[in-house]
């Protein structure tokens, strides 16, 4: 498509009436919008389906040649980013495929690249919960907590203006429930390990908004899920963990909303947080 200055241009004032035509055509485009990134979605999960490397789990020689050829980082942004796309294709085909309504539930979905790529991750390992975060946002005790102990509250997880921080804080929570908080008689105030994470966690590229650095929140998270799997009964209480991890996600994704260098262009933002396929 040929480049028109015109087509950049505001429209006169003539050439805006609230009418019936105005609000048809604010609809059909957020419509025509959300349909597309659906659809792309979908054809980059297609693509890495078929060129995924199984046993490897890296992508064929063959399409990194072509993805790079092709200049589809210009679009896309590195490979990481690209699963990401990939990711979210996998939430538009279980949504639209698999549940009960899928024209009401796919109407849920927000469209950030961030939002969709954390919900492919539950996807991954439970798809009945997916069903579950679309009516509510439940909240467990312990993560061996039976099913009816459960508190169910709305609005669901799943809705269109949902953040990425928003799915992750919630995860990060679901697979590590805070502990009871600490009666104020409760002993276990001595200082026993100091365990801190490298500064670079808060590290992005300047210039292309890409995650750099020797750590990212993944690997934050995943060494939490380790420490926290130290506690159990027989020793609650005689330790106890408590941690940062609020203060270190609020700062991730300050510093990380600071250099994404395509968070104003609309229908969602560019992610490039992950180092992992």
């Amino acid at each position: 498509m040929s480049f028109k200055k015109s087509n950049y241009s505001f429209r006169g004032d003539n050439l805006i009436v609230l009418d019936d035509e105005l609000e048809n055509e604010i609809k059909k485009r957020f419509d025509d919008d959300r349909e597309n990134r659906f659809q792309l979605f979908l054809l980059s999960s297609s693509i890495r389906r078929k060129y995924l490397d199984k046993k490897t789990n890296k992508y064929t020689s063959e399409f990194e040649t072509w993805y790079k050829s092709k200049g589809l980082e210009d679009y896309y942004g590195s490979l990481s980013n690209f699963t990401k796309y990939c990711g979210c294709g996998d939430v538009v085909n279980y949504i639209g495929t698999k549940t009960s309504d899928p024209e009401k539930y796919l109407k849920q979905l927000p469209l950030s690249v961030g939002s969709l790529y954390e919900l492919s991750m539950i996807l991954k390992k439970d798809k009945d919960l997916i069903n579950l975060l679309l009516h509510f946002t439940p909240k467990r005790k312990s993560v061996d907590e039976p099913k009816y102990d459960w508190i169910t509250k709305r609005p669901p997880l799943i809705r269109k203006n949902q953040t990425e921080k928003g799915v992750r804080d919630w995860k990060q929570k679901w697979e590590n429930p805070p502990p009871p908080k600490v009666k104020r008689t409760d002993k276990r105030t001595l200082k026993f390990i100091t365990i801190t994470v490298n500064g670079e966690l808060f590290d992005f590229d300047k210039t292309n908004g890409d995650k750099v650095g020797c750590v990212d929140l993944v690997d934050v998270e995943e060494m939490m899920k380790k420490v926290q799997n130290l506690i159990n009964k027989d020793n609650e209480n005689q330790f106890l963990v408590t941690n940062e991890m609020e203060y270190l996600t609020e700062g991730y994704y300050k510093r990380k909303d600071q250099y994404d260098v395509t968070k104003n262009i609309k229908g969602g933002k560019k992610d490039t947080s992950s180092k992992y396929k």
